[in-house]
């Protein structure tokens, strides 16, 4: 390999790469060469940056500034439940002053994680899941939810909803 002369400072870096490679062959080999694959740019993220959705029946929800992986971890069940809320038979006014009472008081006892049934709204008069839109929607206000989302098929599927909260920091 040729050094650098430090006189020559205006050659870029190709023409020293070149210079490295002159006498060098190429090996031969079978595999196929690679073309560029060219992928669309990702869409830029949305001003409230919220991921909010409802695939189907399924609910998912992470709030901005918390970590991806804090969301699969809930969703496959690595977080231990520490309560149960069932909201089956309120209305929606009861519903929401119970859910908000349950989470407070999860919080301030340091529960981590908690879920929250909602049922399927079978049994509504427009069999409508009333409730699961009006939990979706509580629990995106409230600030110390980190995460949510719907529960694991053997834990109530959709008809339920574990929770991720911040932790309390006047727990010790």
């Amino acid at each position: 390999m040729k050094a650098r002369d430090p006189d020559d400072k205006n050659q870029d870096d190709s023409e020293l790469f070149d210079q490295a490679m002159r006498g060098v062959k190429r090996l031969g080999h079978k595999q196929a060469a690679l073309r560029a694959v060219q992928t669309a740019p990702a869409p830029a993220p949305s001003a409230s940056q919220e991921i909010a959705s409802e695939f189907g029946e399924e609910l998912r929800y992470l709030r901005p500034g918390i970590q991806a992986s804090s969301l699969q971890k809930l969703r496959r069940g690595h977080f231990p439940i520490e309560a149960i809320l069932d909201l089956h038979g309120l209305t929606s006014v009861e519903a929401s002053s119970r859910l908000q009472q349950f989470l407070q008081e999860s919080q301030t006892a340091g529960r981590n994680a908690v879920r929250v049934v909602h049922g399927k709204g079978n049994g509504s008069i427009a069999r409508q899941p009333v409730l699961k839109s009006r939990v979706r929607q509580l629990l995106q206000d409230i600030t110390f939810v980190l995460a949510f989302c719907s529960a694991r098929p053997q834990d109530g599927g959709t008809g339920a909803v574990d929770v991720l909260l911040r932790k309390n920091r006047t727990i010790r």
